[in-house]
């Protein structure tokens, strides 16, 4: 059940050691709650579908599958989910390709726990607006639809 206002974040990354230090600048803000980790790839996938979080934050080097190929798979797939990719990898070409796929935002793990939280926040608002927009767009249009379906019957 999602709390009012609550940001739901899976976290993904192959070191426990990180995600545990992530957890713990997450949960000091009163409006994110981390509802699950995965240290693979495919762990991270898997809990997305199942949890269906606001935000998923995101290693690159993982080893079954790297945060690319998730990203991509997801965006691919449609899945409605922000993603943020939380890395020591700073080298331009992953940054740009991370862009491609389609990822909200890149943050370097060397970030400061205040400005992780605040870019969490940022992705959710955004495609929770996004979100919004998109059954303002699709409601009437589905109205018209149904209205055309039983008004022929």
């Amino acid at each position: 059940m999602k709390i009012k206002n609550t940001i739901r974040v899976i976290l993904a990354d192959d070191h426990e050691v990180v995600r545990r230090g992530i957890r713990r600048i997450l949960e000091k803000a009163s409006n994110i709650l981390v509802i699950g980790e995965a240290g693979t790839g495919a762990g991270a996938l898997c809990l997305v579908r199942a949890l269906k979080p606001d935000v998923l934050v995101l290693d690159i080097e993982m080893p079954d599958m790297n945060g690319i190929n998730v990203a991509r798979e997801l965006r691919t797939k449609n899945v409605p989910v922000s993603i943020v990719i939380l890395s020591a990898c700073d080298d331009g070409h992953f940054i740009e390709e991370i862009l491609q796929v389609g990822v909200d935002r890149y943050l370097n793990k060397s970030e400061s726990p205040a400005k992780i939280r605040e870019i969490i926040s940022q992705v959710s608002e955004r495609h929770a607006i996004t979100m919004a927009s998109l059954l303002i767009f699709l409601l009437p249009k589905i109205g018209w639809v149904l209205y055309q379906t039983f008004s022929a019957a």
